[in-house]
């Protein structure tokens, strides 16, 4: 009756009964081993009812039993031990646990062995066999057993009556047997083979049958390959055809069709690509393929992110159709609009950063401004850089403020999105991972972190409904933007392949367009390696503050020669154009000053030093070659919304006339080169602020120093610091007792915190793979809420710390003292100076490194 009408209590009803049955048979009755394997059969039922794994542990128990009491002659043996070995199969696949398999695999054996060839059932075994087979070779990659499926599922196939209905299941999964056979040899007589399988598959699988799109779509996957070995443009023109009747299987909102519909616009695009006489119908027809699975809502959203990734750069890579300007906005506007879902809050940052770096979103996010900008839509092309730039940060930053006005509007609603806001955001940086976490409180705390960025996502939609909200938290507009250019006008640099461009901010209503036509993304590519080569030439320690001294340390020629190519080249091709395209806007703040000008750059050039090019290999005579140092004051911002949030949240000038200071310093970190330069730095730094707070050494423990950040305005950092490219957040200050990690920094709650100074190695310095993501401690101190970051682009001389310090809080405590703030980039523009007279100018490495992150 279960079996006719599925009501579940009349499979638990039998299941009462068989047990009932059993308890009353004796162990030596001939009929128990029956008994036995009906109700492990009932159990095994249930559970595939209700997946509760008790049901499939006493099936497993009722099962054993059977066979056990069962003689090895018995003509039941054989059916026994096959239903043992499903059901220990299940177990394998419910709980990974490969003891499960290779008891089910044995079991199996045993099942087909005693069973004749002649039998009916034998297919069915051998196909079971395989099946298990193949797990085990999935789990372990031996390709023996890969081998044994293969047999064990051609004489399942061989022996199968044609006309039988699971002919087609046995002959797909011998196909997909000999795919993974091909994939592993790459032998083009393994793809013939799965080709010729498949084939029959399909054709022996009923119309309407979900399996048959999917061994449709095998057989365009194995063509395309063969394809790729051979070149026959037939076997891509029968992709294409075989691809489009799988779209035709596919119903609208099915899971898998946008991953389908992105298949057939790249098999379109193959041929398009290499097809002698290119049909713009094709072209067309990949276009709206991808644009299409961008639409279905009903698949992952990595899925509709690489379909729009694949649409938008279609659009760059094949000049030769007619496409318009409005398909290729629209493209590129799809991209930005699937990385919201795709880079959700419910995973880690470190996680988030990960799906970045594997989509490569970067350079789409690079063409699709300079499609904005070739269309002469440049506040738009603003836009798309802000939001596709720094995704996380920017996400860290809009939970760190998330009220914008709501306050006022429903104060009950603003705390409960303060409240998830600040739970979401402690449990963003990282779960646990110590050897004492279990999986299950694992597992528990991903769950939560989850169902927290669920409630979040639902409660600003909620807001989003309330009139005047309907923009709440969304990225930013250009008239929003543009307010940043408050303290002097701010240069975006969009370096892409088919071109690179400065937009420049100098007053809100106007955005200046600075072609940068003798400049590449290649050259900039040149530039940084060249840079990259001059450092590690000198043995500059990437993950060590250096020791040495102003004398020693020095510079080959030939290495000095690269970093003034370097300077030189980022000088005449991008910093000079954009300086003399503005040189009306560049106002001195006043009498005596340079003008303050904030640089945001893409791509490879956002690790080169633009504050300091210029010709530094002037010889004899000549006059002195012009530098950006000496025309501006320059600092840098990962992300306008960046600078935005850092001038919004800065303090009074009058308030920070007397700023709390927390000095830290580590002379002797434990298994580390000793700093004895910091011991230096720390009296500097007194000398001006004698009230400042110092730990040292032994003091400066992982707890001591984040309950002193809460209780000061300023932080200094004199000590070893590390940068984690795989967990941005796992950077961290190498303190007396472990690593100070950016995530604990960014889980303070701390609004006084105004500047951070990071007398560190690489605090600035980028990750390549992640260019357009600001992956270092500086914008990870912004994002803490320091709205003011002085770092470094590469490891430091330990003797050029007390120096720079020196300097640099002397110049401070002037501009605290006269009343005009804090104004960190013109006192480290001083700073610097006084360095750059000490080590001499050619010595670029030693004073370059330093720079000014924020207001």
């Amino acid at each position: 009756r279960f079996d006719q009408l599925g009501e579940l209590q009349n499979l638990e009803d039998a299941i009462a009964v068989q047990r009932r049955a059993v308890d009353l048979t004796p162990d030596n009755h001939p009929n128990m081993p029956l008994r036995l394997n009906n109700l492990g059969s009932f159990l095994s039922e249930c559970f595939d009812r209700l997946g509760e794994l008790q049901n499939l542990e006493d099936a497993i128990a009722a099962q054993h039993r059977a066979v056990d009491l069962t003689p090895d002659d018995h003509p039941d043996m054989p059916v026994r031990l096959h239903n043992l070995g499903h059901s220990l199969s299940d177990r394998f696949d419910r709980l990974g646990e490969l003891q499960n398999l290779e008891d089910a695999i044995a079991v199996q054996r045993r099942a087909v062995d005693l069973t004749p060839d002649n039998h009916p059932d034998m297919p069915l075994r051998l196909h079971n066999l395989g099946s298990f087979l193949s797990k085990r070779f999935n789990r372990l990659g031996e390709l023996p057993n890969l081998e044994d499926a293969i047999t064990a599922q051609s004489r399942a196939v061989d022996l199968t009556p044609h006309g039988h209905p699971n002919m087609h299941h046995r002959l797909g999964d011998l196909g997909n047997h000999l795919i993974a056979r091909f994939s592993q040899s790459g032998e083009l007589s393994n793809l013939e083979a799965a080709l010729v399988a498949m084939r029959r598959a399909v054709e022996v699988t009923p119309d309407g049958h979900p399996d048959k799109p999917v061994r449709l779509g095998n057989i365009g996957h194995l063509l395309h390959s063969r394809f790729d070995k051979m070149g026959d443009l037939l076997d891509l023109e029968e992709t294409v055809t075989v691809s489009r009747r799988v779209i035709e299987l596919t119903p609208h909102g099915h899971p898998l069709r946008p991953g389908r519909l992105s298949d057939l616009g790249f098999s379109l695009l193959k041929w398009c690509r290499h097809h002698r006489d290119p049909s713009q119908r094709h072209f067309n027809s990949a276009y709206w393929c991808f644009m299409d699975a961008t639409c279905e809502t009903a698949n992952l959203p990595i899925v509709r992110l690489n379909a729009a990734l694949l649409c938008s750069s279609m659009c760059k890579d094949f000049p030769r159709f007619d496409i318009s300007q409005d398909m290729t906005l629209r493209a590129h506007k799809l991209v930005l609009d699937h990385i919201p879902p795709f880079i959700r809050l419910g995973q880690s940052i470190s996680r988030r950063f990960d799906q970045l770096s594997e989509m490569q979103i970067g350079p789409a996010i690079t063409a699709a401004a300079s499609s904005a900008i070739g269309a002469g839509k440049l506040p738009l092309a603003l836009e798309w850089l802000e939001e596709g730039r720094n995704v996380i940060w920017n996400q860290v930053t809009r939970l760190r403020d998330p009220l914008e006005g709501l306050e006022a509007h429903d104060p009950a609603l603003a705390l409960q999105l303060r409240d998830i806001s600040s739970s979401l955001e402690r449990t963003g940086h990282g779960f646990a991972q110590d050897a004492a976490s279990s999986r299950a409180a694992l597992e528990d705390e991903a769950r939560n972190h989850r169902e927290l960025a669920t409630g979040y996502e639902d409660l600003v939609a909620r807001i989003r409904r309330i009139e005047g909200f309907e923009n709440f938290l969304r990225p930013k507009s250009h008239a929003e933007l543009a307010l940043a250019c408050q303290d002097g006008p701010i240069v975006v640099i969009n370096v892409d392949t088919s071109r690179c461009d400065a937009l420049v901010l100098c007053r809100p209503e106007n955005i200046i367009h600075v072609p940068l036509s003798k400049f590449t993304f290649k050259d900039a590519e040149n530039a940084r390696t060249l840079l990259m080569k001059s450092l590690r030439g000198r043995n500059a320690r990437w993950c060590n503050r250096e020791r040495g001294t102003t004398t020693g340390n020095r510079q080959r020629p030939s290495l000095c020669d690269d970093m003034c190519k370097v300077m030189k080249t980022i000088w005449l091709y991008v910093v000079q154009p954009v300086l003399t395209s503005i040189k009306n806007e560049l106002a001195p703040p006043s009498p005596g000053r340079l003008p303050h000008i904030t640089w945001c750059a893409t791509g490879p050039l956002s690790a080169l030093p633009l504050h300091a090019a210029g010709i530094y290999d002037e010889t004899g005579n000549n006059p002195r070659a012009p530098r950006a140092s000496d025309l501006v004051v320059s600092s840098y911002t990962p992300s306008l919304s960046a600078l935005l949030a850092a001038q919004t949240q800065r303090m009074d000038p009058a308030y920070i006339k007397t700023p709390k200071i927390l000095l830290v310093s580590q002379p002797q970190t434990p298994e580390q080169t000793p700093l004895p330069c910091t011991v230096v730095e720390a009296v500097r730094v007194r000398n001006h602020f004698p009230n400042s707070t110092h730990l040292e050494g032994a003091r400066a423990t992982i707890d001591a120093v984040v309950d002193e950040m809460t209780q000061h305005d300023w932080v200094h950092f004199a000590c070893h610091g590390t940068q984690d490219s795989r967990n941005p957040t796992g950077s961290a200050f190498l303190l007396h007792d472990g690593r100070l990690e950016l995530s604990r920094m960014m889980s303070l709650s701390h609004a006084r915190a105004e500047l951070a100074v990071l007398s560190a190695c690489q605090t600035a310095k980028g990750y390549d793979e992640l260019p357009e993501e600001a992956v270092h401690l500086a914008a990870g101190m912004l994002a803490a809420g320091y709205k003011s970051v002085v770092a470094t682009m590469w490891s430091i001389a330990d003797a050029d710390g007390p120096v720079l310090s020196d300097a640099l809080y002397a110049a401070l405590k002037r501009n605290l003292e006269s009343g005009e703030g804090l104004n960190v980039a013109y006192a480290l523009h001083e700073a610097v100076e006084k360095l750059r007279d000490t080590v001499g100018e050619r010595d670029l490495v030693r004073w370059v490194p330093f720079v000014h992150f924020g207001v």
